[in-house]
């Protein structure tokens, strides 16, 4: 097994000489759990989750019997480029070999020093997942053999949902949008103070998802 990490914009790649022993990524996604009014608690999908993990590694002062190949024994040399790869902002790909380990992370700051005496560095990163903020758009395959184009999709006009009982503002915004997830961004857009509360006879108004 081995850590790699990869920058996505200059495919450089970094092996960490020393494999640590043990290790833990969270994944998946997250439950939101909404006090539905007169129903009680009830829980949702919620937005895939991020993790934020602290990793230890141990860069030896010299090449060792269990050190990966290749590694020259200069540990501050390891320590530079993982700094300048924070201060860069860089995007990395965190890769553990022999797990489905393999997606995009940032650096916090780098934090390393010297224990025993022995010149080996012991660097402790903490790493954030990464998440594309790209605007979403819409592609269509024409049927003409011709290669997909993206195109984005026209603003729907807005529309106005009369508030029924049972109605809940996850409920509207799954309904109207396809994503439940999307009921806090409505409540701001409506000037509900409370997303979980909303009454049978209120307007709520529904503009086109791009302007959530």
């Amino acid at each position: 097994m081995q850590f790699v990490f990869r920058s996505v914009r200059s495919d450089t790649q970094l092996i960490m000489p020393v494999t640590p022993d043990r290790f833990a990524v969270e994944t998946g996604r997250k439950v939101t759990v909404l006090d539905m009014a007169q129903t009680g608690e009830a829980a949702f999908p919620g937005l895939s989750a991020l993790f934020d993990e602290q990793l230890e590694f141990l860069l030896p002062s010299e090449a060792r019997n269990y050190t990966q190949g290749g590694y020259a024994g200069e540990p501050y040399a390891v320590v530079k480029t993982l700094a300048d790869w924070s201060e860069a902002g860089e995007v990395l790909r965190l890769i553990v070999t022999d797990t489905p380990v393999n997606f995009p992370v940032l650096l916090g700051p780098v934090r390393y020093g010297e224990q025993d005496g022995t010149g080996d560095v012991y660097v402790t990163l903490t790493l954030r997942r990464y998440r594309d903020l790209a605007a979403e758009t819409a592609g269509i395959t024409a049927e003409t053999g011709n290669n997909s184009r993206s195109i984005v999709r026209a603003a729907q006009p807005e529309r106005v949902h009369t508030v029924v009982k049972g109605d809940t503002l996850w409920g509207i915004a799954r309904k109207q949008y396809g994503n439940g997830a999307l009921c806090w961004k409505l409540a701001t857009y409506n000037g509900i103070k409370n997303a979980n509360l909303i009454y049978p006879g209120q307007k709520v108004r529904c503009p086109d998802k791009s302007k959530l």
